[in-house]
């Protein structure tokens, strides 16, 4: 059977594939991040481990092969039938797009003075994180109302309440834990809208044609 013969189901079974690994590969690289960086992860955020040795390698590394893995989401959406708005299809690549920029844009320190980068970085984060909390309002209401996607969705949402919150005002919450928080919820959201796509959708039946006599 040729592509064009292929179910819903078939057509997006490679995309979910690439989005699964890809995925799966930014989490490991982030977690052997922390592993080798000896940094405090409740404190400290994310792109200051790019201070680490090899930090700006594996930190990249892992970002960009979740916004891979998002965009192979994405494709896998569409390749499922799911009729995706406008919103949604920008949304996601803001998210992609702004996580790849926050990689290539290191945040700057006084270790690596950049301010140049350092305000593209921050800018990039607050743009991923804000189209990602927003996103799961978009999606088609098969998927919108789905049990799981609807409690990730407000989790989002939260997180980068929380992550704002931490940041603007350091001293009342750990930035670096409420942003591990956000991404949490971020990368839970992604999961669980793949999980969704790979369920079949059931095949209607062909109603029977009357024999006529």
């Amino acid at each position: 059977m040729g592509i064009s013969g292929a179910t819903p189901g078939e057509r997006a079974r490679p995309w979910l594939l690439v989005a699964n690994v890809a995925i799966g590969w930014g989490l490991f690289t982030a977690f052997v991040l922390h592993v080798v960086s000896g940094r405090n992860p409740v404190w400290d955020t994310l792109s200051s481990y790019a201070l680490a040795e090899g930090g700006v390698g594996l930190l990249g590394a892992s970002i960009i092969a979740i916004a891979v893995g998002s965009v192979a989401l994405l494709a896998a959406l569409k390749a499922a039938g799911h009729r995706l708005s406008r919103t949604t299809q920008v949304l996601f690549w803001a998210w992609s797009t702004g996580l790849v920029a926050a990689a290539l844009f290191p945040a700057s320190y006084p270790e690596r003075f950049d301010p140049v980068s350092g305000q593209i970085h921050e800018y990039s984060c607050a743009i991923a994180f804000l189209s990602l909390a927003a996103l799961g309002w978009t999606l088609p209401a098969r998927l919108r109302t789905h049990p799981a996607i609807m409690r990730l969705t407000l989790l989002t949402l939260g997180g980068v309440l929380l992550f704002g919150v931490s940041y603007l005002m350091p001293g009342v919450l750990p930035v670096g834990l409420s942003q591990r928080l956000a991404l949490a919820a971020d990368i839970g959201l992604l999961i669980t809208i793949a999980r969704a796509v790979a369920v079949a959708a059931p095949v209607p039946a062909k109603p029977r044609e009357r024999v006529s006599s």
